[in-house]
């Protein structure tokens, strides 16, 4: 079934809502339309002495999309013109359609009239010859999308893990989000400072280093460290369950306070337990990242900021930004909706929003810095209203386009919320070896012998990679996701793997027949339109995806347009078709290849060569 047939109302709706918010004009189809559009209202409005003020740019961002492909690929509604020029709607599309159907066009091959809009057939084989060239000399993928007004320079923080505690598959969501964010932010023009704030200090810390010493004292291990530490914390959790309202309670506080006040001291043998388990956790995140390709440009911790936020509170409250009400120092956002956002308690001790009013002062600090972009699930919502606000009120006029850029929980394949706490989450690199292994077993043993070992050993990391990542951002920010190992490893279905496994078709297509050559192309078929069409869209979802925050723009792009290159390779013979036709659909082959590498790139996921 085509694509025009099966999946195109519902690319049609979506593409109603996202086409109006284009913010440069880099589609040359739509940018000739809405040049000829242009022209020819300028022309209309001189005979009829009226002024016509409508810019190009305003006219590309009318653009909307027929209903059905076999309408057209863009349309324009007349509607907006009726007052200026003092005509019904569907007589002005009627006069444009005859007038523009008479001049010589490139990408546009027919303008219809159906009542008031127009609708514009592309000439296929002009945009594929179009996008060829531009794919083959990389302009496409370093096009300007946003204006030089637009652009800005971003603090984008994500990846807050906790040191002394296990890091699961539920935590991979906001670091893969977030890197998937940093990409498309840094592909539509934008400059990002990525940003990770590991929490190395607080009371779930203190509980383990309180385990670790009592009430029998623990020997360190010397090797699998932070699988030990994970289950340290789970222990030490089941122990503080256990004590509470027993009368060992009050010395257990006791111990705690003392172990922070050695924290924070940086002095104690307290002290420098943690100073030396907080290193293994903070190895462990290195390998983890080093493992997904992540890279930071910036390293922040809790424990830098525990005492220059509490001296920044008192110094504010002495310059009369903040108030004290019953011993507590803080501020009073009821105007606004959002409560008391208390900084510093009665006993001088700080909170997470005290910590973090240090840390985005650090961020703001340098002054090209327009925004900050903090990745944390949606539990945190009135924390990061009260914080952008208590910024603002301070005199960081950037806070009042800072977002919280929050996310849902991922859970077990059976709906429970991953935890910590209760070790019901495969460690990372647990689950890691547990996947790199079902995927040699499912799908590269096969190879033995005609791959190497490295080669294998790769692919399957590869894959793994693929399948997490995609599992992730393949769905919206705002959904919750359970994850299925079995799931997201298959080769078919909207996983990592199947965008993966149609990269390396097209790569082993290229390898076995042959690169395109540079004569034109012909396209006939109904496939080869659809794919062309979509191949062109790629920038249309990766700057919404970008503008929006939201990588599942693209994901979802990416699956139809893998789906929509299977439905090409089944229908439209490469190997015995003759010379022009093989050639203009290895065309074909070669920029879907590229797109669908680009845009996995974007997500963070590897494009293997064969698997």
């Amino acid at each position: 079934m085509s694509y025009a047939n099966s999946n195109w109302k519902q690319y049609f709706k979506f593409q109603q809502k996202i086409w109006c918010e284009m913010t440069t004009m880099h589609d040359p189809f739509k940018q000739e339309i809405a040049e000829l559009i242009y022209n020819e209202l300028i022309i209309i409005s001189s005979e009829l002495n009226v002024e016509f003020q409508t810019k190009q740019e305003d006219i590309y961002k009318m653009l909307t999309i027929p209903p059905e492909f076999s309408f057209g690929q863009a349309a324009l509604p007349c509607f907006q013109f009726a007052k200026t020029f003092r005509q019904a709607p569907n007589k002005i599309a009627q006069k444009l359609s005859e007038n523009l159907n008479k001049k010589n066009k490139k990408f546009v091959k027919e303008v219809a009239c159906i009542n008031a809009y127009l609708n514009f057939h592309c000439n296929f084989n002009q945009c594929a010859n179009q996008l060829a060239l531009d794919f083959s000399s990389n302009t496409y993928f370093h096009k300007n999308l946003l204006q030089d007004n637009e652009k800005e320079k971003i603090v984008l923080e994500y990846s807050q893990p906790n040191t002394h505690k296990a890091m699961h598959v539920g935590h991979l969501r906001c670091l893969v989000l977030g890197d998937s964010v940093a990409n498309l932010l840094e592909y539509i023009g934008n400059k990002v400072v990525r940003a990770t704030y590991p929490g190395d200090v607080g009371t779930h810390v203190a509980k383990v280093i309180w385990y670790l010493t009592h009430p029998t004292k623990k020997d360190l291990p010397t090797q699998n460290k932070t699988q030990w530490l994970g289950q340290i914390y789970a222990e030490a959790v089941d122990a503080f369950k256990a004590i509470e309202k027993t009368e060992k309670e009050a010395k257990v506080k006791q111990d705690i306070s003392e172990i922070l006040h050695q924290l924070n001291n940086k002095s104690g043998n307290y002290y420098n337990l943690w100073k030396e388990t907080r290193e293994w956790s903070l190895e462990e995140l290195r390998n983890i990242y080093h493992w997904l390709d992540t890279k930071f440009d910036t390293w922040y911790f809790e424990s830098e900021c525990e005492a220059p936020s509490k001296e920044l509170v008192k110094r504010k409250y002495a310059e009369g930004v903040f108030v004290k009400d019953n011993g507590a120092i803080g501020l009073d956002l009821s105007e606004w909706k959002l409560g008391f956002a208390m900084l510093l308690k009665s006993d001088g001790n700080g909170l997470y929003l005290t910590k973090d009013i240090d840390l985005i002062t650090k961020k703001f600090s340098d002054p090209e810095v327009t925004k900050s972009i903090i990745v944390v699930d949606s539990r945190q919502k009135l924390h990061f209203q009260q914080l952008f606000k208590i910024a603002e009120i301070m005199g960081y006029p950037q806070a009042t386009k800072s977002v919280h850029l929050s996310y849902e929980t991922v859970n077990t394949e059976d709906g429970k919320p991953f935890s910590s706490r209760q070790l019901n989450g495969l460690q990372l690199f647990d689950l890691k070896n547990k996947m790199e292994q079902k995927v040699t077993t499912d799908y590269l043993d096969r190879y033995k012998g005609q791959w190497s070992e490295t080669e294998i050993e790769d692919t399957a990391k590869i894959i793994t990679i693929g399948a997490l990542k995609y599992g992730m951002l393949r769905v919206d920010n705002n959904t919750q996701i359970n994850f299925s190992l079995e799931e997201w490893l298959k080769l078919d279905g909207e996983t990592g793997p199947y965008l993966q496994y149609v990269h390396a078709r097209c790569s082993s297509i290229l390898e076995k027949i042959g690169s395109p050559t540079n004569s034109s192309i012909e396209l006939n078929e109904i496939q080869e339109h659809e794919l062309v069409f979509l191949l062109s869209q790629f920038n249309e979802y990766a700057l919404q995806a970008g503008l929006q925050n939201r990588p599942s723009i693209l994901a979802n792009y990416l699956y139809d347009l893998a789906k929509s290159f299977n439905r090409f390779y089944e229908n439209c013979p490469i190997k015995n078709a003759t010379d022009n036709i093989k050639n203009s659909r290895l065309h074909l082959v070669k920029c879907a290849k590229q797109a669908i590498s680009e845009g996995l790139k974007l997500l963070g996921i590897p494009a293997p060569a064969r698997m």
